[in-house]
């Protein structure tokens, strides 16, 4: 993806500032939400580097080396039935209520929205689902980050919310064009609503058509260019 210095004045007044669509399927929910939970992924792993993982559930957290991190549990993915079943779900394994917090929350918005997904206890999936709730829930409760903990016979989906892992830094626009392009490789997901909701989140105006999304933040452009499935075409930036 492409760095464009080119500094054409650039008319502002196409420009407006966007609100997310409102989600009523569990898609949706994930769109609103990837590009940013992705980006705050990339800050974690640096974090955390190559230090394995420790489960304390007693102390209601997560252990990498000598980092610790308080946690929320999600749900888990079983690698033998290619299932999901929902923190809330497992009442056989223990889980303390104060890790659950979350779940339930988002089985609450299931119900609201009828979203059968967030209702439904255990079901099977398609690969990545795990990485897509992981970054739904971070999104929703705009925790700092999500981790996917292998415990060999499947994963287990958690988010962390401490201050020992930085924000993103917003001002740093030139992220977006090397975040997204890892995105939309990494997992399946609508580009063009991804990229959208990911400029929102990161409180560009926007100007959009039927194939073409620019951001406008510090005086700076994003554009994106799409195809007509929606598939990103192109990245580029004048900065």
């Amino acid at each position: 993806m492409e760095k464009n210095t080119d500094n054409t004045e650039i008319d502002i007044h196409k420009f407006e500032t966007l609100t997310k669509v409102d989600f009523n399927s569990l898609e949706d929910a994930f769109e609103a939400h990837a590009g940013l939970s992705f980006e705050k992924q990339l800050i974690f792993g640096d974090i955390i580097g190559d230090n394995g993982w420790q489960l304390d559930l007693g102390k209601e957290s997560i252990l990498f080396g000598e980092l610790e991190f308080p946690i929320q549990v999600i749900g888990s993915l079983s690698f033998n039935s290619n299932s999901w079943m929902w923190g809330w779900a497992n009442t056989q394994s223990g889980i303390p209520e104060s890790l659950l917090v979350q779940s339930n929350k988002l089985k609450e918005i299931g119900e609201e929205k009828n979203i059968k997904e967030l209702i439904d206890g255990h079901f099977n999936v398609e690969e990545g689902f795990e990485h897509k709730m992981g970054m739904l829930a971070s999104g929703v409760f705009n925790s700092k980050s999500y981790y996917s903990a292998n415990y060999g016979q499947g994963t287990l989906i958690v988010t962390i919310d401490d201050n020992k892992v930085p924000a993103i830094n917003k001002t740093e626009l030139e992220k977006v064009l090397t975040c997204f392009p890892q995105l939309i490789s990494a997992i399946t997901v609508d580009h063009k609503k991804a990229f959208k909701n990911y400029l929102i989140d990161r409180d560009f105006k926007l100007y959009t058509t039927d194939t073409k999304i620019k951001g406008l933040k510090d005086g700076k452009i994003i554009t994106a260019e799409f195809d007509d499935l929606g598939r990103l075409e192109s990245l580029s930036a004048k900065l």
